[in-house]
């Protein structure tokens, strides 16, 4: 299975659930502030690279399938 921004964001969510559940440490929990903040750059990012392969007439992935090996 490729490493895509959607299994990547995926990942993050999960933790993130863990955090909200208790089953995380605080220091954990605080870690998960900056991957949350990570999903939300990398989506930024993959909006930019989806406009900028519009602009040059290149096929576009679907959201969350870029890949990022």
């Amino acid at each position: 299975m490729a490493n895509t921004t959607k299994t990547i964001r995926a990942s993050l969510a999960k933790a993130l659930e863990k955090a909200m559940n208790g089953q995380l440490s605080a220091e954990d929990g605080r870690n998960m502030i900056g991957l949350a903040n990570q999903i939300s750059q990398s989506m930024a990012v993959e909006v930019k690279v989806m406009a900028m392969k519009l602009k040059a007439g290149q096929k576009v992935e679907e959201f969350g399938q870029l890949e990022v090996d």
